[in-house]
């Protein structure tokens, strides 16, 4: 089979590679779609130290079961399936208590050594598999997962009904956290980003305002748009310092913010900012196993504009080049999906 294969920082080859076998409990999977995450490039670019080569890369995927292990019985050869790609030992103390995205004993697909679906093939666990729809197409069920990343923290915000939501990052998961916080009835939605192509692209998707703090007074705009009243509750999407702090600072008294972001290790914030006004800020990480499946049928049931978020496909051999294009030129990319059987 081909494989897109990571060989160092900015070394991207295709390689045949055998075909896996599945394992006990394994479902061989036909890959239809994989896109291309944020975290991948920068794997790429060797900043993380999250991809050590050789490896595949890609985490965000669904394809067809070709071939399952004697023990699988949900499903079967021409089955159409999304992958939930974070492997969970569902016995450690994390997965006992429904933190499956941090057990433990975690493999995570396309991270670290754990070969992805970059390639024509990959095996992983039946109970990692959710049903695509015959409604829905494969570059959908991509999808999912920066869906799902984004709908964890919309959990974590809690009742936004008639409320004042801003969302800092207007990126790929700034625009579908946009969208799933839209299905809870914000009063308010404002989203801020430092590249006006991406927050058209949030007007287009339902925003009610935007603001580009390059080019506006980040609080006093925030000001003016909430009749000073402030902001219920922020996203945080970034994970940089300044946009971390204008989570915490545009809040009201008792506002709270929800962290998606981590591109900074550490930073600086003023402890005052949060108690001093009694605010909270709570981290969000991935999504567990079970709101996988509550996302996935949110994002295949067509209530969402994905078809906005993708702004490009290609081939296996077509994206050795697009990872650079990709870093060089990050507001002209929303989501690149790659089709191996291309």
């Amino acid at each position: 089979m081909k494989a897109l294969r990571y060989l160092g920082p900015k070394k991207l080859e295709v390689q045949e590679l055998p075909t896996p076998e599945p394992a006990k409990g394994e479902v061989l999977i036909r890959v239809l779609a994989c896109g291309i995450c944020g975290s991948d490039v920068h794997g790429y670019l060797g900043l993380t130290g999250r991809r050590i080569e050789p490896m595949t890369m890609g985490h965000e995927f669904c394809g067809e079961v070709v071939k399952a292990d004697a023990s699988c019985s949900q499903y079967k050869a021409g089955d159409k399936v999304i992958v939930q790609p974070i492997h969970f030992c569902g016995e450690c103390v994390n997965c006992r208590r429904g933190l499956t995205m941090l057990c433990l004993n975690k493999r995570f697909f396309g991270v670290l050594t754990v070969d992805g679906a970059m390639a024509e093939y990959v095996s992983v666990p039946e109970k990692l598999l959710y049903p695509l729809p015959d409604s829905s197409s494969p570059r959908i069920g991509a999808l999912v997962e920066p869906y799902a990343v984004a709908y964890g923290s919309v959990l974590k915000a809690g009742d936004v009904e008639g409320k004042t939501v801003l969302i800092i990052g207007a990126g790929t998961i700034g625009a579908c956290v946009l969208q799933l916080i839209k299905l809870k009835n914000p009063g308010k939605l404002i989203v801020s980003d430092l590249s006006d192509a991406r927050l058209n692209t949030a007007l287009e998707l339902g925003a009610d305002a935007v603001i580009n703090p390059s080019k506006q007074n980040f609080m006093e705009t925030i000001s003016q748009l909430t009749d000073g009243f402030m902001i219920d509750t922020s996203i945080e999407c970034v994970g940089v310092q300044p946009s971390a702090n204008q989570s915490i600072q545009c809040l009201k008294v008792g506002g709270t913010s929800v962290w998606v972001g981590m591109s900074q290790k550490e930073m600086t914030i003023n402890m005052q900012d949060i108690v001093c006004s009694a605010r909270r800020v709570i981290g969000s990480f991935n999504y567990t196993h079970k709101e996988f499946g509550q996302v996935a049928e949110i994002v295949t049931s067509g209530k969402l504009a994905t078809d906005k978020l993708i702004t490009k496909v290609v081939s296996l051999e077509e994206a050795v080049d697009i990872f650079p294009e990709i870093h060089e030129h990050p507001d002209d990319y929303l989501k690149v999906i790659i089709e191996p059987q291309l």
